[in-house]
């Protein structure tokens, strides 16, 4: 689930929305533009608002550095209560992505409140990630409407440089990377195919689990207190299902909820998220808690849409507890779950996604895995992953892990050994504790 945003299901928690100083917003309407500019565009969004450019504070930028940029937004006619702006940055790599969107003028004076003849001084600073791979970065710009969720939703530009997602590059900056920031591997952890049936029964002591790589142990998500307890998790597939065994380290083992679809989300559970055609639209969440209760919901769209807790995943698990689940007086050790998931469900509604079920060697999907603990004198749950996340979403499907199908001894195709597309060696075909994938920020429209 998610950790802040009280969207569908949500824990309904978190920091409360900024509160922005009038003083800021007045000194950052002007009344007219910058004489010169780091990047003149002149884009025309709708004829209501001229994109005019920006200044940036640096031509090279660097993973886990910070880029400042102004935006200058001119307006012509006011937009109406329904729009906002969003930021996306991305590079060359798919994986390279970040959604921007919330900036202190975008929160205190965001389009809803734009008359006719402002100039709006828009200052931004976001994080490139550690794990960027692109020798650039591109900061893109474009308007959308509350709700929605589809390009087309977006405020066509009339006039000026455009692409077919309908935003303008409002800078693009260089991105010094070092070198073990250039992989020659692919970072995508091997689903294995299991040999023979799986029984859920909660225990993963079949041969095949012994041999499917081990994930890290699940990193703390940005901005959640410290998470008692380590959590590691293997893949298998099949066929019919794709298997998850995830194993947590807990000293209290606790939940309440009993009844499929309760917020489980607010106490100790496991959730995976996930988006196989990789579109970041239209993905599913699984969750199972130690008392062996099922939360699954679809989305349609992203997190900002509607979630379809009526569908049902008709997933197969089991919970095997080193301890009680029930009592918080005693010290636990941790506990365990096995999770059979139908491979069809992974399409959630969508009957026309494009996934191959059963997939074949080498297809490749994206997701991710979280652990939920709520310590027992915690007002707030806490929350570590497979794939790092932020605190404030769970969900984001900009930062979901990519997995790739092999065969029983982690080939990616039928008669080549251990060599993957490409000539990839993915992380998991021959080095355990592998898979770590790129990460980026929360997903937008």
């Amino acid at each position: 689930m998610v950790a802040v945003a009280a969207t569908g299901a949500c824990i309904e928690t978190g920091p409360p929305q900024k509160k922005i100083d009038p003083a800021y917003i007045a000194k950052n309407l002007l009344t007219e533009a910058p004489a010169t500019m780091s990047n003149e565009v002149g884009a025309d969004f709708g004829g209501k608002v001229v994109y005019l450019g920006s200044d940036v504070d640096t031509k090279v930028a660097t993973p886990g550095g910070s880029v400042k940029l102004v935006h200058y937004w001119k307006v012509v006619a006011p937009l109406g209560e329904r729009w906002r702006v969003f930021t996306h940055v991305q590079g060359k790599a798919a994986a390279d992505w970040v959604n921007a969107d919330l900036t202190d003028m975008r929160i205190g004076h965001g389009p809803a409140e734009w008359k006719a003849g402002e100039i709006v001084r828009d200052e931004q600073t976001f994080k490139v990630p550690k794990t960027w791979q692109s020798e650039y970065l591109d900061v893109l710009v474009g308007l959308y409407p509350k709700g929605g969720q589809k390009i087309e939703d977006r405020m066509p530009i009339i006039n000026g440089p455009a692409d077919d997602e309908r935003r303008v590059t409002a800078a693009r900056v260089s991105v010094k990377l070092p070198e073990q920031a250039k992989p020659k591997k692919s970072t995508a952890y091997v689903v294995r195919k299991a040999s023979a049936a799986i029984t859920i029964d909660g225990r993963g002591d079949e041969a095949d689990w012994q041999q499917a790589a081990e994930s890290p142990a699940f990193r703390d998500a940005e901005g959640s207190p410290e998470v008692p307890g380590a959590a590691r998790a293997r893949l298998l597939w099949d066929d019919e299902y794709l298997y998850a065994l995830i194993s947590v380290t807990d000293p209290d083992v606790y939940s309440q909820y009993q009844k499929q679809d309760e917020p489980m989300w607010r106490e100790d559970v496991v959730e995976l998220f996930i988006d196989a055609d990789g579109n970041r639209h239209g993905y599913v969440e699984l969750q199972v808690n130690p008392n062996n209760a099922h939360f699954d919901a679809w989305f349609a769209t992203t997190r900002a849409g509607a979630t379809d807790t009526a569908w049902n995943a008709e997933m197969k698990s089991a919970v095997v507890i080193d301890g009680t689940g029930d009592d918080r007086d005693d010290e636990d050790q941790g506990w365990t779950v096995e999770v059979a998931i139908p491979l069809a469900a992974v399409k959630g509604r969508d009957a026309n996604m494009e996934v191959a079920i059963p997939p074949a060697l080498g297809d490749r999907w994206r997701l991710n895995v979280v652990r939920v603990d709520k310590p027992k004198d915690a007002k707030n749950p806490v929350a570590s992953s497979w794939n790092p996340i932020t605190y404030q979403d769970f969900h984001a499907l900009d930062r979901m892990l990519e997995v790739v199908f092999g065969a029983a001894d982690g080939s990616l195709e039928a008669d080549e050994g251990n060599e993957g597309k490409d000539g990839d060696e993915p992380a998991g075909s021959a080095a355990p504790n592998a898979g770590e994938g790129a990460a980026g920020a929360s997903g937008s429209p």
